[in-house]
């Protein structure tokens, strides 16, 4: 740095410095100003002006270096070789013209470095080569450190120039890239020039065609500010040129798209008729415009082939009436075909109001139906459509009938049943007529549904919908409000005597065996009767009138039909209070377990507890599980209940001896539940006892339900560890397939079979020591329930039950009471009265 600045302080003339730099800025403008008008040209144009930059920036930079030569002081006499002084200008215009088409011509991101690199070559290229000109007496010597200084900042403030050229294309980007180039240019020279050393020596002798410095000097730079000056003064006024020239050809531009905008235009009119006329003729429906003088304007195909109008009558000006009569005298229309009938019917389209949308459905003779919608239009006329709604009306009126028919019976469903309802509670306000409307409710259904499933049970959905028919008059209706519920309402005028009898023919046709192909099934029918207006003035309270007639009947037995009495009104409400309670007391812990032992018959020896469930009412004291456990299933409140029971008696066990058992009873619907199997884990768990000393209880009628199911659960249940026993054992049907689908651990007769095991009837003795042997001989432990004499206890002694059960033993107990009665049995066993 300090060589540089010592060159330029002391071996230079700081008057033609300042010139040289001069110079070298005029060029730097010219050449950036040309080099933007080269950006705007196209290809050709382009070249042109890329070569003139080339040539003005070339030149810039052989005038700054001479003219900064001159004023180079080395302190002998200096001359130029005019050959390399020549090479050296056409160097620097070659290469700063090629740098210049690189950074214009290439779209890469790399377009200015490599431009730059190329234009700082060219300048570094000219200097050396003009050093490579100087004459003097005395030898040259160089410094290579800072010649290659020199290179990379010419390269640098090149590529800089360029980048700052290409973004900025305007007065403010031209000057800053042209003081980038002049310092590109002058950094390059001076720092070139502090890299070269003179040393004199008289022996060597300058060239004979060497130009004069003086001469040179003024020469170059006037010859460089005159060509310089006529550059710039060029692009100036091309600039200006280009700009007039921009606004002529966007002139030009804006007239020839308003020209093809217009052309446009005239082509999308064409198109859009031609698409209106094709979307016209492809409608669906028949389309048709009429004038204010009722004359036709425009149709469609579809309209001429819906009404077969001949080409005359589908001219432009056609009357309205003659098209229809044409309708009417050619039969297209359903009705007489007579020229009255078309004159009356074009009197009828005449009274239609012109200033309104109208519309009216026309059927066709062939059974079609045609909606015609007129549409008024502004200045007289109308446009109609014809749109053929056969189809359409179909659909609606399946759909109807679905939405108001099962699916499964095509009878009525509660919807229609509710509307027919309504209509006929209205007739029978005027008097001298009752409605009476009967509630069935198929019995044992449900078995058939579960034993050969639910294909046959829709068939005998349908051959009961089938024998409700034949068995009915015309005007009843019947229903069907879904599963194996159904409706009958009809009119009556002595309600006592015809509705009993009416009920009275359905309850023997449902009670007939039915034939459903390869089984043969016998159902019967509990029907509930309410009768209007007496019961009720409205179908809600009809409905709910007959369906507590349906309860009352079912819950006597079944198979039976009873008349709605207030009094079901008032039970029905009494059992919605003892659910509420039920449910209160499930949250206020009123439930208690007591517990009834069951003993070894041989030893007489305690060895589990049956659990339980009591229910102390506050306000009605104790309350019989026969009130409440069948309201429990129903509800679904058996399963939390159940769940409580499990944990409540797991956990009383745990006290107990480990040899002591506690049987649980299970219900439907804790097997419906999802959640048996983990309550079960958690009672266990929570208590601590054995799996093997949790009995759990099932009977047939929870097999029943879904004995897949069932048996599933109880497998994983016999899985844990836990004993599985079959209740009631002989009251059913069903008891031998269940024990030889599922290994039950432990069988317990029916106390109605060991209550007979005292009889004095010497049949039923026999048979239920029958049960008791039998049910012995299956090889599973064995408990009697009800023992209630020492001679039934002898005989299920002599039979070989294991184990006994009844109040002759105990008498179910709190569970305060087990720990003295456990006590007490532990030295001896008990012996009978």
């Amino acid at each position: 740095m300090f060589r540089v600045l010592s060159c330029l302080t002391v071996e230079h003339d700081f008057r033609l410095v300042v010139l040289a730099g001069l110079v070298c800025f005029v060029a730097s403008i010219v050449a950036v100003s040309i080099f933007h008008r080269a950006i705007a040209a196209r290809a050709r144009t382009r070249l042109i002006w890329i070569a003139i930059a080339g040539a003005a920036i070339g030149y810039g930079i052989w005038a700054t270096h001479f003219v900064a030569m001159l004023a180079y002081e080395p302190g002998v006499t200096t001359g130029y070789g005019i050959v390399l002084t020549a090479l050296s200008l056409a160097t620097a215009m070659l290469l700063t013209s090629g740098g210049f088409g690189v950074a214009v011509g290439d779209s890469g991101r790399w377009r200015a470095a490599a431009g730059g690199v190329i234009i700082g070559g060219g300048i570094a290229s000219m200097h050396y080569l003009g050093m490579w000109a100087l004459e003097v007496p005395g030898r040259v010597s160089w410094s290579l450190d800072l010649v290659f200084v020199s290179i990379i900042l010419a390269m640098c403030l090149g590529y800089a120039a360029l980048a700052v050229a290409i973004r900025y294309q305007n007065y403010r980007g031209t000057l800053a890239a042209a003081v980038l180039l002049t310092l590109a240019i002058v950094s390059h020279h001076f720092t070139a020039m502090g890299a070269v050393q003179v040393t004199p020596d008289p022996t060597r002798a300058t060239g004979a065609l060497s130009l004069s410095p003086a001469v040179l000097a003024f020469a170059i730079a006037g010859v460089a500010l005159s060509v310089l000056g006529m550059s710039l003064i060029g692009v100036l006024a091309d600039r200006r040129l280009a700009s007039r020239t921009a606004k002529f050809e966007a002139i030009i531009s804006q007239l020839s798209d308003a020209r093809q905008q217009l052309e446009d235009s005239q082509q999308e009119l064409q198109d859009q008729t031609v698409r209106l006329d094709t979307a016209i003729n492809h409608m669906v429906e028949g389309l048709c415009m009429f004038d204010a003088e009722k004359r036709l304007v425009v149709c469609n195909e579809r309209y001429a082939r819906l009404y077969r109008l001949p080409p005359e009558l589908l001219r432009t000006g056609t009357s309205h009436t003659e098209i229809i009569r044409h309708r009417i005298v050619k039969g297209i229309l359903k009705g007489d075909s007579s020229e009255g009938a078309a004159e009356q019917f074009i009197s009828k389209l005449a009274a239609l109001p012109f200033d309104a949308v109208s519309s009216r459905i026309d059927e066709f003779a062939d059974g079609r139906l045609i909606r015609v919608t007129r549409q008024p239009m502004t200045g007289g006329g109308w446009v109609a459509t014809h749109l053929d709604v056969t189809a359409q009306r179909r659909s609606e009126a399946k759909i109807t009938h679905m939405a108001q028919h099962d699916a499964l019976t095509d009878l009525p469903n509660r919807v229609l049943l509710r509307e027919r309802m309504e209509h006929a509670i209205a007739v029978t306000r005027n008097g001298g007529l009752d409605l009476a409307v009967l509630m069935l409710d198929l019995d044992r259904f449900k078995e058939v549904n579960d034993t050969l499933g639910h294909p046959a049970g829709d068939s005998l959905l349908r051959a009961v919908a089938a024998r409700l028919r034949e068995c009915t008059t015309e005007t009843a209706l019947i229903a069907r409000l879904g599963g194996d519920e159904f409706a009958v309402i009809d009119y009556v005028t002595n309600p006592a005597v015809e509705a009993a009898a009416l009920a009275e023919n359905i309850r023997k046709a449902l009670c007939e065996p039915f034939d459903l192909g390869d089984h043969r099934v016998t159902v019967g029918t509990s029907i509930g009767i309410a009768i209007a207006p007496r019961d009720g003035n409205d179908s809600d309270v009809i409905m709910k009138s007959a369906d507590l007639a349906l309860y009352s009947a079912k819950s006597g037995g079944r198979g039976a039909f009873r008349f709605f009495e207030p009094e079901l009104d008032e039970l029905m409400h009494a059992r919605r209070n003892l659910e509420r309670d039920m449910r209160d007391a499930l949250a206020g812990r009123q439930f208690e377990l007591h517990y009834q032992p069951f003993v070894s018959a041989a030893t007489g020896k305690t060895i589990g507890f049956e659990a339980l469930l009591r229910w102390h009412h506050p306000q009605r004291g104790l309350v019989l599980p026969s009130e409440f456990i069948p309201l429990a299933e129903e509800t679904g409140l058996i399963v939390p209940l159940g769940e409580w029971v499990l944990r409540t008696a797991c956990a009383e066990a745990a006290k107990w001896p480990a040899y002591v058992r506690i049987a649980i009873n299970l219900s439907p619907a804790q097997f419906r539940s999802t959640e048996l199997v983990p309550v079960v884990v958690g009672a266990l768990a929570s208590s601590g006892i054995a799996p093997h000393r949790l009995e759990l209880e099932v009977t047939e009628t929870v097999i029943m339900h879904d004995s897949d199911a069932v048996f599933a659960v109880l497998a994983q249940l016999r899985e844990l560890g836990v004993r599985i026993a079959l209740d009631d054992f002989g009251t059913g049907y069903s008891s031998l397939s269940f024990l030889q689908r599922f290994p039950f651990d432990k069988v317990k007769i029916d106390r109605s079979f060991v209550g007979e095991l005292s009889s004095a009837r010497a049949e039923a003795h026999h048979l239920a020591r029958a049960v008791v042997r039998f049910a012995v001989s299956l090889g599973k432990t064995t408990t009697a329930e009800g023992v209630e004499t020492k001679e039934q206890l002898d005989i299920l002694r002599e039979e070989g039950c294991a184990e006994t059960q009844g109040y002759y033993f105990s008498r179910p107990m709190p569970a305060s009471d087990i720990a003295t009665m456990l006590r007490e049995d532990s030295g001896a066993a008990i012996r009978a009265a």
